[in-house]
């Protein structure tokens, strides 16, 4: 073969090898974003207007750049390739969300909440065993292992804002939030209020946080008040909903009432001052 017809077929060749790759890593992404009920055209590993769009839903959820492109750190978070090198002299990350419900999803829900069935009726529980419960789920969350978190959870789950979700897809956000959050301090309050509808046993309980990445001088702090709906599974319980609103800080801005006493005596003395001076 010619040299010049050999470079040329070498040239295609890389070409042809190089868009076999990228179609693959596409497919990966559109699987992905699937699972998180994003994607709902064809896994054909051909990118479009609606694989860009499911990208940039994935990357605000995220806290990421919405681009709609598969850059580095995107795929990392879905589970595709390696982490991407810190950027040289970078110092910090980007701002990224603090609360699992800051990253859910603003969009129609896939299905509706789940309900326990009456043999799934947690509404004869006591409300102590519910606080243990709760006191245990609370301290999973801190740990590194997402699994411990996971095994608080029932097989589909209401999860904060991203609808009703299996255990892998909770996984996945978990590991995400982890590499975020790597350390997270959980405190339950002494109140909770307990309320029985139906079949749902709903807990509503404030906790009071701490999460932290050390490694990029980030931490944040705050209160939630958080809801969940519990059902039986077997001798103990699990969460079939969860919900969380952060409480907001008091305004400091706001201008406090005067000491009536206190005024009032400002006033005779200012008085007496104007008459005898």
């Amino acid at each position: 073969m010619p040299k010049k017809c050999l470079f040329l077929f070498l040239i295609c060749a890389v070409g042809f090898w190089g868009r076999v790759i990228a179609d693959e890593e596409t497919r990966q992404v559109q699987e992905e974003l699937r699972k998180r009920h994003l994607f709902f055209r064809d896994i054909d590993g051909r990118p479009s207007p609606d694989y860009a769009m499911a990208l940039k839903r994935y990357q605000q959820r995220q806290g990421f750049a919405q681009t709609g492109v598969a850059d580095d750190v995107t795929l990392y978070s879905l589970g595709i390739g390696e982490a991407a090198p810190p950027a040289e002299g970078a110092t910090d990350l980007p701002d990224v969300p603090v609360l699992k419900s800051d990253v859910g999803l603003h969009e129609p829900r896939p299905a509706p909440a789940p309900v326990p069935t009456k043999a799934q009726n947690a509404g004869d529980v006591a409300k102590a065993e519910i606080r243990n419960f709760l006191r245990r789920y609370f301290e999973a969350c801190q740990s590194r292992n997402p699994d411990d978190e996971l095994a608080f959870y029932a097989e589909r789950v209401e999860y904060f804002d991203h609808g009703v979700v299996d255990k892998p897809y909770v996984r996945n956000e978990l590991a995400v939030y982890d590499q975020r959050w790597p350390s997270r301090k959980y405190v339950m309050g002494d109140s909770l209020r307990v309320e029985r509808k139906g079949n749902n046993t709903i807990a509503t309980v404030r906790v009071a946080f701490e999460v932290a990445n050390l490694e990029h001088s980030r931490k944040a702090n705050g209160r939630t008040d958080d809801r969940l709906n519990l059902a039986k599974r077997g001798d103990s319980l699990e969460i079939v909903s969860i919900k969380e609103a952060r409480v907001l800080r008091p305004s400091h801005h706001r201008k406090r009432p005067p000491n009536f006493p206190a005024a009032v005596g400002r006033t005779i003395h200012h008085v007496f001052h104007n008459i005898f001076r």
